[in-house]
């Protein structure tokens, strides 16, 4: 653009230039012989009146003398006529005598005017001829011719030409370099403002451009800017939605799949990838039909698209792990170029699938754990009213039946409490510093009694004297726990062993029995309310199945594991590791 608009500048400029000269040449030409003819007319009419004709008659030499006088002093050709237009005198004695110009135009109109001060002038190519009259005592005598050669006014004029173009040219380069610069000048904001919507084209906002006026361009390159800081602003701002939108997608938990009108994954999250074990596989642009994980979902996406409403569905998966997912798939119209999509989310409600399968076999459980001993007691009672009571020994012994079952019922309802108060976390731990030996002492010592009951040994071993953080009862209650468990899973003769031990960072507990042992099947499930893995043994020494399950609980509510090993028909341990 810059060299476009030089060149209009050089060709205004030149075309202005010539213009301005031939102008100034043709005026120079016409003022010079304006005022050549002007001056020769002042001298004429001066020497017209200088003319004597009482003392210059016709032929007389003083006329002639007059004239060549004339000549000589105005540097010119003087030709006096008379008024028949005949030559009287001529300062070129080359000239014709006698010669008529009566038919010369010029000298009829000065014959034939009235007026004395006028004059006639006449140019020729070569000429320039100014026509007097000469006038004496009121009457037209004659006319008095001046002619000047043009060769040496036309030199003249040459020399001014020449300086006058040397002049022009000049400022003709003069007005070139001008031009170069006022095109620079006009350029070159407009040269950055191309250059920065170029870079606002190519994503490149950063750039601005400086504004030194505010006239036009300067008010288009302050706009240019500001549109620039806008779309900066603006793309900074979606950006920041769409990392912000991403890093939702990635980390939700819920898994997300959109689809097209064509079937073709746009957007899928990582949570997709897990629930179908597709590890890092690119799902964009990949049809649903060329992947087989996805078969059951095919048919929920065409039912979606059918319907054009949101399709709600659960879907049963058996590989790599069993699950079930609540899908949730709602139409998405792109517009006419794309068709009609699918959003689909899948929630993984399997946690909650199992916690209502275990909170169905709870209430399963507490209804008949509570309906086997009030079954027993109503029984015995309604026995003891229908006569029983009159029998001594029958009376004793259900009596004492209906005591045992009011005691299991009793523990029973007591277990649930404390279990639900230690899954509600409304059980505050009273964690105090005491010593190991303090601790298990006095629990074992209200326990050795029964143990002797039932043939059983019990035995300590491992280091001794250290301290612990625990909370006493809490801690009492586990071991008490762990204790009756191995007691009720012991045959006569066994024995059950306690066995302590620290670490740097932690201490242990193990409590070991040498009983029936536990089916490696049954190992995960130990720690579910009233799972039992002999029921009949369980029922007949008065446990609730709780056990297990408040002692887990209580160990995480200090900080610690608990950890089961089992050999059926040998031993079962259970250890307990909390921190020092």
């Amino acid at each position: 653009m810059r060299g476009r608009l030089f060149v209009t500048f050089l060709w205004l400029t030149g075309l202005s230039v010539l213009i301005t000269g031939l102008l100034v040449s043709f005026l120079m030409r016409a003022a010079y012989m304006d005022s050549l003819g002007e001056r020769m007319g002042k001298e004429g009419q001066l020497l017209a009146k200088s003319l004597d004709w009482e003392s210059t008659a016709p032929g007389k030499p003083n006329f002639r003398r007059q004239t060549r006088l004339y000549s000589q002093t105005l540097d010119a050709h003087v030709t006096l006529m008379d008024k028949n237009g005949d030559v009287l005198s001529d300062s070129d004695q080359r000239s014709k005598k006698g010669k008529n110009n009566k038919n010369n135009s010029a000298v009829k109109r000065i014959l034939q005017k009235k007026e004395r001060s006028t004059y006639e002038r006449v140019v020729t190519d070569n000429q320039l001829a100014v026509y007097v009259p000469v006038d004496y005592n009121g009457e037209r005598k004659g006319v008095l011719r001046i002619t000047v050669e043009l060769d040496s006014i036309n030199h003249s004029l040459r020399q001014v030409w020449v300086s006058m173009i040397i002049g022009l040219i000049f400022a003709y380069a003069v007005a070139a370099l001008v031009s170069s610069r006022l095109a620079s000048r006009f350029t070159r904001p407009i040269e950055e403002i191309t250059q920065v919507a170029v870079d606002v084209a190519r994503n490149k906002y950063h750039r601005r451009i400086p504004v030194k006026k505010q006239d036009e361009i300067g008010r288009l390159a302050t706009a240019i800017n500001r549109m620039g800081a806008g779309l900066r602003y603006q793309l900074e701002t979606i950006r920041k939605s769409e990392r912000r939108l991403t890093g939702v997608i990635e980390t939700m938990e819920s898994g997300l799949l959109m689809v097209d009108a064509e079937g073709k994954v746009t957007v899928a999250n990582q949570a997709i990838l897990s629930l179908f074990d597709l590890g890092s596989t690119s799902l964009i642009n990949k049809s649903l039909t060329d992947l087989p994980v996805f078969h059951e979902l095919q048919g929920l996406v065409h039912h979606c698209k059918e319907s054009q409403e949101s399709v709600r569905d659960e879907l049963h998966l058996y590989f790599p792990t069993e699950r079930i997912l609540a899908a949730s798939l709602t139409p998405i119209w792109g517009g006419e170029t794309t068709g009609m999509g699918v959003v689909i989310v899948l929630h993984d409600i399997t946690p909650i699938r199992y916690l209502e399968k275990l909170r169905t076999e709870f209430v399963a459980n507490v209804s008949h754990e509570l309906k086997t001993p009030v079954t027993s007691l109503r029984g015995f009672a309604e026995t003891l009213l229908d006569g029983g009571v009159d029998d001594p020994k029958m009376r004793r012994e259900f009596l004492e039946i209906i005591h045992f079952e009011s005691l299991r019922l009793e523990r029973l309802i007591g277990d649930l409490l404390d279990l639900s108060k230690i899954e509600s976390r409304k059980v505050r731990l009273n964690v105090v510093k005491v010593s190991i030996d303090d601790l298990l002492r006095p629990t074992i010592k209200t326990m050795e009694e029964e143990i002797r009951k039932l043939d059983l040994q019990l035995h300590m071993k491992g280091e001794r004297g250290f301290n612990v953080r625990v909370d006493p009862d809490r801690f009492s209650q586990i071991v008490i726990n762990l204790v009756a468990n191995a007691m009720a899973y012991t045959p006569a003769g066994g024995s059950i062993t306690l066995t302590t031990g620290v670490e740097e960072s932690s201490w242990w507990l193990q409590v070991e029995d040498t009983g029936i042992g536990i089916p490696s099947e049954d190992l995960p499930r130990i720690f579910e309310r009233f799972y039992r893995v002999d029921k009949a043994r369980s029922r007949d020494s008065g446990g609730t199945g709780l056990g297990l399950a408040i002692v887990k609980h209580l160990v995480e509510a200090h900080r610690g594991t608990i950890d089961v090993e089992s050999q059926v028909g040998e031993k079962t341990g259970f250890t307990l590791r909390f921190p020092r």
